[in-house]
């Protein structure tokens, strides 16, 4: 049965409102213990770039490059540290990614060339370049799909087989090695955080029957995605999930979902990503769950029933 009532809630904050000096004050003050001692921790080069824009635009909200900035310098660092790894061995990271998925699979360690492309989120011509080279070198094989006369199917060859055995240890301890600064409870928190970002981006997992999207029959934007959106029309700049199609019938339909509804926030708890939501769906399985939606610039209260974990 569809409950749905408009309803007077608190404005959405602005997340754009904060300022690069806002930032520094908060980041000093988070540093200051109880007696007023300064207990800051040591400064990288991204907490000069805060401090400096700061004191030269303190109008300018610069809090993401606090994280972007610092994924960026990671990302040249590591790549760096784990492409010589790979060279000792003949290989580039590109190359080994397509001797790890092919592994990973299981004995023949066979795909088609389409799956292949797909797991590794690569368009045709680049997995044929890797595919080429790779083959070059004695590591892969192409070989007739008996299931697709016009397709192929790549294997890992013995060469190929035997270069994993040998570079996956040590690969594997390069990296570990590179994670040294942070203990295992710390690799925890990060590794769930970046999880949190990397499914607003990844289009693979909307495939999951367990994904949010597929479990209440609406298709959903991220975040970042719904902002841009919003922005484009005109509307406040809100983070939610941007509710771009609604299936019929489901349990989004007869909650009163509609196309273009912002879903803010769901049992009391603000909505910023799917993972998010995934995790109030689990706890009101078979139940009802309280959806806060803008639909335009009005809130309203839907009710959402949630039906059993979808099968894997």
């Amino acid at each position: 049965m569809k409950r749905s009532k408009k309803v007077s809630l608190p404005a959405v904050p602005d997340t754009g409102s904060r300022t690069s000096s806002n930032y520094i004050d908060a980041f000093q003050h988070e540093q200051t213990g109880q007696q007023g001692s300064v207990t800051r921790h040591l400064r990288d080069h991204t907490d000069w770039i805060l401090e400096g824009w700061a004191h030269e635009r303190p109008d300018l909200n610069v809090s993401s490059v606090a994280i972007i900035n610092r994924l960026g310098l990671l990302q040249s660092y590591l790549h760096a540290e784990i492409g010589a790894v790979f060279e000792r061995f003949g290989l580039t990271g590109p190359s080994f990614a397509v001797i790890t998925t092919l592994r990973r699979v299981g004995a023949p360690y066979q795909l088609s060339q389409r799956a292949l492309m797909d797991a590794l989120q690569l368009t045709s011509g680049t997995i044929s370049v890797r595919i080429d080279r790779l083959m070059q070198d004695g590591l892969v094989e192409r070989l007739p799909d008996p299931n697709d006369q016009r397709g192929v199917l790549v294997r890992l060859t013995e060469k190929g087989t035997k270069l994993f055995d040998q570079v996956a240890p040590v690969h594997l301890a390069n990296e570990d090695r590179l994670l040294s600064a942070l203990n295992g409870e710390q690799r925890e928190q990060l590794s769930s955080l970046l999880r949190i970002l990397l499914l607003s981006f990844d289009p693979l997992d909307s495939e999951d029957p367990q994904h949010p999207s597929r479990w209440i029959g609406a298709s959903l934007a991220p975040a970042h995605v719904a902002r841009h959106i919003r922005r484009s029309a005109g509307l406040t700049d809100a983070p939610g999930l941007l509710v771009q199609a609604v299936a019929i019938p489901s349990s989004a339909s007869e909650a009163g979902l509609q196309e273009g509804d912002l879903i803010v926030s769901a049992g009391g708890t603000e909505i910023r990503s799917i993972d998010c939501l995934h995790q109030k769906l689990l706890t009101v399985q078979s139940g009802t769950l309280s959806l806060e939606v803008l639909r335009g610039t009005d809130h309203h209260v839907l009710y959402l029933l949630v039906g059993e974990l979808p099968s894997t």
